[in-house]
């Protein structure tokens, strides 16, 4: 007779199981490959080092620790883990490759795949393989392939034939250099570094790039080590204790920003809120991508010269020449279920501070219109070699990586409005408040607003209405979709129109946003202060009252765009006037060059968005020449006022001087510039950039201005 189990050899089944059924509960697993693999493997065989209630914790347990004291090797959290696997779509008979080897998870892919399918967990420590290789024989899954290799350099027998039907990365990766390895048709699954924000993300190969098809998870893994291994870029603001981490984009000079944290920040107020715990990781992905310079701020603990201090993960930030901004949350009430109610605040830092907060303010408030209600972004990852022509602009959501070319599409999701009608053939409009920093503030517009995560646009106008003014418009259907553009004709904003009719007086109508409704005739218009998206939508009802949707059941679209300011813009452009024993220091322009190919000039480029002239003077400068310039050793010698017929926008060329500088001159951009050399003032080479010529004729002759061209 055999003997009664004990209460020890039981525990661990019980753990596995109440593990498992809380997966399921809380929509980690999903399918029954998935479910019964986490039912079957004994996850504390893989982790002898702890009690097995904490082996069968939903948490994260470290199995080896570098020098410094940080994990270096760990067994993901059991939610992360079921996640990456259903991203994997992992089937039976499919060849997978795992990317940082535990064994627990290799464990599991063997038994979603069974036996007809083959695993090949890899990692560049062997102690990691040499534990992983124990544990899997141990529990009786020694048919896993145990490579010890940097990822980067898999060894080519190491490969199927056709390629692994999935790749699942368990370790965080800057890059992914690894779509050779997959199989047409087949997932790569991993935790992307996109500007320090990591991303488990599940990914399809198609012709030889990956798209992604599903959600974003936030999540943390143990870093690459080898030729992955990745440089955050970051740098210490002298004398502040703020450090900024420019790692998906050029590093940009620090020094001159440390005065700008003497005086208070600017602060530049959304009104885009956020509910306490509630996450908002896409917002800062989107500011990477949408803001130049863009870094990720942390600060000292001591440091108090920025409050409130970045919480415990370094906070969104970007840098403009000698100005900072950077992202904040500040608690405006409990909230409705008492966690709190937080607005997004930017603070901005330096002389252009204001105008930089300003900036990436109105960012937050685009992604707010156009992309929060968005379950997730898409993300595509080519290789190099499939990047597009040279020449083209990647464009901004665009990182460029070792190996590929990460771009990120955000959709945008309509805002919504609706245009109520009443018997008489009125428009109900909605004045809207001017001393907000608002869409259309102090101008007539129609009620509705913006989806919030999750939501169609059929829901957000009811919910819209009924929180404006309490109405429900039984007969509301789509009407059209308003698409408004800037003035340069790049889009910048979508709502989509909803008819519905209503006949009651405006004064009886409940406001609770806003300053007043109004009933109004179309030829009322024109002596009120409208927004130019309703006064279109109101003309377009007027010509066509019943739009008809196309063959695909879409809404007609019309466009609108917004008037170009009057006022006059030109280029700035900085050059240095570097002069030694009367002779002064020149660029040859290369053959293939679009601007003054194989010409003398000296060095310059444009003023970037909210930069100093003198900023862009020494960063020009660094770029071109590698010398290193210092702001209080420039001096402005002259402006020339250029029109140049070849270009619609005037420029004004200011030539700076050195009393001292750095270094010496070398070719550091030689797409542009093939050789520099010291000419003499009196012989200049020929040919050189004739405004140039203009300019060093009116430095020798004292004097400070040159309008050229304008006659």
């Amino acid at each position: 007779m055999a003997a009664p189990p004990t209460v020890q050899q039981l525990e661990p089944t019980a753990l596995r199981d109440q593990l498992t059924d809380q997966l399921l509960a809380d929509g980690r697993i999903l399918s029954p490959a998935v479910e019964k693999a986490f039912r079957t493997v004994p996850r504390h065989a893989f982790a002898p080092e702890v009690p097995v209630e904490a082996a069968y914790a939903d948490d994260v347990i470290p199995t080896r620790h570098a020098a410094d004291g940080r994990t270096s090797s760990s067994i993901s959290a059991p939610w992360l883990q079921a996640n990456m696997l259903e991203a994997a779509r992992l089937r039976p008979g499919d060849r997978v490759l795992e990317i940082g080897s535990g064994g627990y998870n290799a464990a599991l892919i063997a038994e979603a795949v069974g036996e007809t399918g083959s695993v090949t967990t890899l990692d560049i420590d062997p102690q990691v393989t040499d534990r992983a290789a124990r544990c899997l024989t141990a529990t009786g899954y020694d048919r896993v392939h145990v490579i010890t290799a940097d990822a980067e350099n898999l060894p080519a027998e190491a490969v199927p034939d056709g390629g692994f039907d999935a790749v699942i990365v368990t370790v965080n990766t800057w890059d992914l250099p690894w779509i050779d390895l997959v199989a047409d048709g087949g997932r790569l699954v991993a935790p992307l570094r996109l500007h320090q924000y990591t991303w488990s993300i599940g990914f399809t190969k198609q012709d030889g790039v990956l798209t992604s098809d599903g959600p974003l998870t936030t999540c943390s893994f143990v870093p690459m080590q080898g030729d992955g291994a990745w440089d955050s870029h970051r740098s210490t603001i002298p004398g502040r204790g703020i450090h900024l981490a420019f790692e998906d984009g050029t590093p940009l000079p620090v020094d001159e920003l440390a005065p700008a944290f003497d005086a208070r920040p600017a602060t530049v107020r959304t009104h885009v809120t956020v509910r306490g715990q509630e996450p908002f990781d896409a917002l800062p992905l989107y500011l990477s991508g949408a803001l130049p310079g863009f870094c990720r701020l942390s600060a000292d603990p001591d440091t108090t010269i920025i409050s409130p201090p970045p919480p415990h993960w370094p906070g969104a930030a970007f840098v403009r020449g000698a100005s900072l901004a950077r992202l904040t949350t500040e608690k405006i009430s409990e909230g409705d279920d008492g966690l709190g109610l937080y607005e997004f605040v930017v603070h901005g830092y330096g002389p252009a501070g204001h105008t930089g907060a300003t900036e990436m303010a109105e960012q937050i408030q685009h992604w707010q219109r156009n992309h929060r209600a968005a379950l997730f972004p898409q993300i595509t990852v080519r290789p190099h070699a499939a990047t597009p022509e040279p020449g083209s602009t990647p464009g901004l959501h665009v990182f460029t990586k070792k190996h590929t070319l990460v771009t990120i599409d955000w959709p945008v999701i309509p805002g919504t409005a609706a245009l109520l009608t009443d018997d008489q053939g009125r428009y109900l409009l909605h004045l809207r408040d001017a001393n907000k920093p608002i869409w259309r503030p102090g101008q007539w517009a129609l009620l509705g607003g913006n989806t919030e995560k999750g939501e169609g646009c059929d829901e957000a106008i009811v919910r819209e209405l009924a929180e404006e003014t309490g109405l429900e418009i039984p007969d509301l259907t789509g009407f059209i979709t308003l698409d408004t553009l800037d003035a340069g004709g790049d889009f910048k904003d979508r709502v989509r129109i909803y008819h519905g009719t209503l006949n009651r007086p405006a004064h009886e109508i409940d406001l609770h946003e806003g300053i007043q409704l109004r009933w109004t005739r179309m030829d009322e218009t024109a002596h009120m202060t409208m927004d130019p998206g309703t006064l279109a939508v109101l003309q377009a009802h007027q010509d066509t009252p019943h739009p008809s949707r196309d063959s695909a059941g879409s809404l007609p679209t019309i466009q609108v765009r917004e008037a170009a300011d009057p006022r006059s813009r030109s280029i700035v452009g900085a050059h240095l006037v570097l002069l030694r024993d009367g002779a002064v220091l020149l660029g040859k322009r290369h053959p293939d060059s679009a601007f003054a190919p194989s010409a003398w000039h000296l060095p310059a480029g444009h003023r970037e968005a909210f930069e100093s002239a003198i900023a862009c003077m020494i960063r020009e400068a660094e770029e071109e020449t590698g010398l290193a310039l210092k702001e209080d050793d420039l001096s402005l010698v002259h402006t020339l006022d250029l029109r140049d017929h070849n270009s619609p926008i005037p420029r004004i060329q200011l030539f700076f001087t050195a009393t001292r500088w750095d270094g010496e001159p070398a070719v550091l951009e030689p797409d542009c510039c093939t050789e520099w050399a010291w000419w003499p003032l009196a012989t200049l080479p020929d040919p050189t950039v004739e405004y140039t010529r203009t300019a060093l004729d009116a430095i020798a002759r004292g004097v400070p201005y040159t309008a050229m061209g304008w006659a």
